[in-house]
């Protein structure tokens, strides 16, 4: 398997907090690999695995299980609104 969805066009455009918009899967990841301040808490972990899951599959239950995720990742950290 490769990972060739990495640009694939999130269902809709994640918000932050300092108005940046998460267009696609590897802008949702690159945004929680770097704003995590604990990259081994199971929260951060379990949604950059769905992420990357996301990105090798492409497939939609994926990718919704990843914007869920991250969803709800950036509320918890009041990073965005998702």
């Amino acid at each position: 398997m490769s990972d060739c969805y990495w640009d694939a066009d999130l269902e809709r455009p994640l918000r932050t907090r300092e108005g940046r918009r998460l267009r696609t899967l590897r802008d949702a990841y690159e945004f929680v690999g770097n704003r995590s301040a604990c990259p081994g808490h199971p929260l951060v972990k379990t949604t950059l695995g769905a992420l990357a899951t996301a990105a090798r599959s492409g497939a939609p239950l994926d990718l919704r299980r990843a914007v869920e995720r991250t969803v709800r990742l950036m509320r918890a950290n009041h990073w965005g609104w998702g």
